[in-house]
């Protein structure tokens, strides 16, 4: 029987829960799930409940794949007014990756695992992990987690992985693995059955992992929502130490990154046909910092030499013995969101940061920087001092004064480790996965060019690559959400939908919710196609069709 007909047939019981309380309003800014009333399925239909006793599971599941399985706590979770009630299982797989597996007390047979954020190490009830958590519960979803194996309170950043290579496999792909077949095997010893579908949903380094499962372990999960990977992790790193130098000289107040930011959507707006704040696709804008923003010494705001040719390094791209071996940054990204706070900030320069905007995802692991560093800066350095040469550590290393020409490494253990870059999604297809990637093309944190380089990249290795992924940009979107443009999106319903129904998503619809309590809403298109604006009222979704780039 083909994938896309295999249906799941559920009981006419339903979870009955009011849209009430912190965990639903966490939730609406999250964007899992919040198209899941229009979707294909009502998830609240149960279709299996509980054979045994929650505090017995340790006695049924003691090791997954020959791994040890520790569970440290079984407890029933009486429900609440947003949340049913639940089996909570806190375990810990060896040596040191902590899950939690949560398991409803009405099933509606799929499991959904979330993922991480930064360098992971996250804790398991940190209050946005334990909204997505419960967003699943209450749809009757089997809901895993992991920290990846290590505690980024003890070990910031990347500082787990020194002389520890077993932390940094965890990290790179085996917890996600290990964690889902752990789920399962809990499922199925609570149930009596196995899921019928599992899912997972990150952003971010999330993102990362939902790549690495479709290429390492096809067999994971039938559909990967992953938004904004660092799939080429150690391409990102370097690219962060080769322009920080020049950021720091630059020194870019506020004020000059708001006229930046202003000064792109100013010249490069209307490309698209449309003038609405939005950039449709940077790479059709044009803009040159040199001829395009008031230099110094002019009056008022005006960027000096050191400035400009910060930004021309930036968007230049990463150069290694005379070849671009990273993409330049598309033009965008400094813009300002709703709120007025550039994008760039806490990214690229130390300025304020921005607060978390309505409708932003959350994807960071949420660890303190250290001081006078920017997040990309703070990253690259854990990166140079506890990834890069592997097996060996440097922590002396310090991105001010590293030997780029010197010290690149394009390829070596790191890379096999933590990179998500194969192209071959063939395993994953003839086993009716589907995977949904999505960036914003206003990212500050991560380089968006490297989801499109790998969409073409799996279009030329997998036959029929539309039949098992697909790729939506998100005009003026920062990361994993953010940004002065339509940003909430709902790609786990979508790849739910299509996995059991076989119908892919032809769209999906973004939406922003102004200050003034105004909305608008935006068809994103899968990669190449943009949306084209038809006529009418510019912020309905309906008003757009999708049309290739040429069009």
């Amino acid at each position: 029987m083909m994938r896309g007909s295999r249906l799941l047939v559920l009981a006419s019981l339903t979870i009955g829960l009011a849209a009430t309380g912190n965990g639903a309003a966490l939730a609406q800014n999250v964007g899992s799930f919040r198209d899941a009333g229009r979707g294909a399925f009502d998830y609240t239909k149960i279709a299996a409940m509980p054979q045994k006793e929650c505090a017995k599971l340790g006695h049924s599941v003691s090791a997954v794949e020959g791994t040890r399985l520790t569970i440290l706590v079984a407890e029933t979770i009486a429900a609440s007014e947003s949340v049913p009630g639940f089996c909570r299982i806190v375990a810990v797989l060896d040596p040191e990756i902590q899950i939690e597996v949560a398991l409803p007390l009405g099933w509606n047979r799929r499991l959904y695992m979330r993922g991480n954020g930064g360098y992971a190490g996250e804790k398991l009830d940190a209050p946005n992990r334990v909204a997505f958590r419960d967003e699943a519960l209450k749809r009757g979803f089997v809901a895993a987690q992991t920290n990846t194996g290590h505690d980024a309170v003890a070990q910031p950043l990347g500082s787990f992985a020194q002389n520890d290579l077993a932390k940094l496999i965890d990290y790179s792909h085996r917890a996600v693995h290990l964690t889902a077949q752990a789920a399962k095997d809990l499922a199925s010893a609570f149930y009596g059955r196995a899921p019928a579908f599992s899912y997972f949903d990150g952003c971010s380094t999330g993102g990362r992992q939902g790549l690495m499962s479709a290429q390492r372990y096809p067999g994971d999960f039938d559909g990967i929502a992953a938004g904004a990977p660092v799939l080429n992790f150690t391409g990102t790193m370097y690219h962060y130490v080769s322009y920080s130098p020049s950021l720091a000289k630059a020194a870019f107040t506020p004020t000059l990154l708001t006229t930046l930011g202003r000064a792109v959507i100013a010249k490069c707006d209307a490309a698209d046909g449309l003038k609405d704040g939005l950039i449709a696709d940077p790479r059709q804008c044009k803009f040159d910092p040199r001829a395009d923003l008031p230099r110094c010494p002019a009056e008022g705001t005006c960027f000096s030499e050191d400035q400009v040719a910060a930004l021309e390094v930036i968007h230049g791209g990463m150069q290694h013995n005379g070849r671009t071996v990273f993409p330049g940054w598309p033009w965008g990204s400094a813009a300002p969101d709703a709120s007025g706070v550039s994008g760039w900030a806490e990214w690229f320069v130390l300025t304020p940061p921005p607060p978390s905007p309505p409708g932003a995802r959350l994807a960071s692991a949420g660890q303190a920087l250290p001081p006078g560093e920017t997040r990309q800066s703070a990253y690259a350095q854990t990166f140079l001092r506890y990834f890069a040469d592997q097996p060996a550590s440097r922590p002396d290393a310090d991105w001010r004064t590293f030997n780029l020409a010197e010290g690149y490494r394009s390829g070596g253990l790191i890379s096999q480790l933590v990179n998500a870059t194969n192209p071959d999604l063939t395993a994953f297809k003839s086993r009716g996965g589907k995977m949904i990637t999505y960036f914003g093309w206003a990212d500050p944190a991560l380089n968006p060019l490297m989801g499109i380089g790998y969409y073409e990249d799996a279009a030329r290795a997998t036959p029929g690559i539309e039949d098992v992924y697909r790729l939506f940009m998100v005009p003026g979107m920062q990361h994993c959400g953010g940004g002065d443009a339509p940003n909430v999106l709902d790609p786990v319903t979508a790849v739910i939908d299509w996995v059991e129904t076989g119908r892919a998503p032809t769209t999906l619809t973004a939406v922003q919710r102004r200050p003034d309590g105004s909305e608008r809403s935006r068809p994103l298109c899968p990669y190449p196609q943009v949306a084209r604006h038809t006529g009418g009222d510019a912020d309905k979704a309906e008003n757009f069709v999708c049309k290739s780039i040429s069009e």
